[in-house]
């Protein structure tokens, strides 16, 4: 189910962005192994200190490292080829931003990377909240309901079954940045909603009937964007401008140094 996945920093402009400063943070203890293709559904998950990342490809990497959507950022066409498993851990208990910022150094460092930013102003969609604020908890325990009740601290969860898509201990700017697929535009999380938050969506209104004694066909993608965002998470989407940061990835060695 396509849309199962969807619940599944500024950047400075400089030359440098293609080297290693002393100083850039970094993991205490990192490997990286290349794996099948096949082998297992793509999963990324954080802990304070700890990325365990399976399945992923070098494209996967840089779009969590550095927060952006597909449509930004180009490079070789194997980035999406070579898939691997990381597992990464910190010196200390890190958090989601300083975990993205080790993986950045990781990244440039294991692959060999030169890349380099681009700004362009393109037109986007803002997700923002919509009248009565957001429908949603943070996660720690609340109430009884089905598709609100959150479930604690963890690991990110993004999923779904025949009935709902689930995010769990996730922030806002993952699920802006997984509409964008579907959007074929960026979307730009304009919430002002920095924590993390269990999210559920009912989706049997807008499955299509298949066909006779079947009432479990495709999920009408756009309906469930633009009116259960809206009724049941209390988000909506707006169209506009915006300037854009796009990642440029000059150079790459295909294969990683040894760990």
């Amino acid at each position: 189910m396509k849309l199962a996945q969807l619940l599944l920093p500024a950047f400075a402009c400089a030359a440098a962005w293609g080297q290693t400063p002393l100083n850039n943070p970094s993991f205490e203890v990192a490997s990286i192994r290349a794996v099948d293709t096949d082998q297992r559904q793509k999963s990324i998950a954080d802990e304070p200190g700890t990325l365990t990342m399976r399945s992923v490809t070098l494209r996967d990497c840089l779009q969590w490292a550095y927060e952006v959507e597909p449509a930004q950022l180009s490079g070789p066409s194997w980035l999406t080829e070579p898939r691997f498993d990381i597992n990464a851990k910190a010196a200390g208990p890190a958090d989601i931003h300083q975990l993205r910022l080790m993986l950045r150094t990781l990244l440039t460092e294991r692959f060999e990377m030169k890349l380099r930013h681009e700004q362009k102003e393109l037109p986007v969609y803002f997700m923002v909240l919509a009248p009565g604020g957001p429908k949603f908890h943070e996660p720690g325990p609340k109430d009884q309901s089905k598709f609100l009740q959150s479930t604690g601290d963890g690991p990110t969860r993004l999923g779904g079954d025949r009935t709902g898509l689930i995010a769990e201990h996730v922030p806002l700017f993952d699920i802006a940045a997984e509409l964008s697929q579907p959007l074929q535009r960026p979307v730009v999380d304009k919430t002002g909603l920095t924590g993390r938050y269990d999210i559920r969506i009912d989706i049997a209104a807008f499955m299509q009937t298949a066909g006779e004694g079947d009432n479990h066909g495709p999920v009408d993608e756009m309906s469930v964007i633009f009116s259960a965002f809206p009724s049941q998470l209390g988000l909506k989407l707006e169209p506009g401008k915006d300037t854009v940061d796009f990642i440029v990835v000059d150079s790459a060695d295909k294969t990683p140094t040894e760990n």
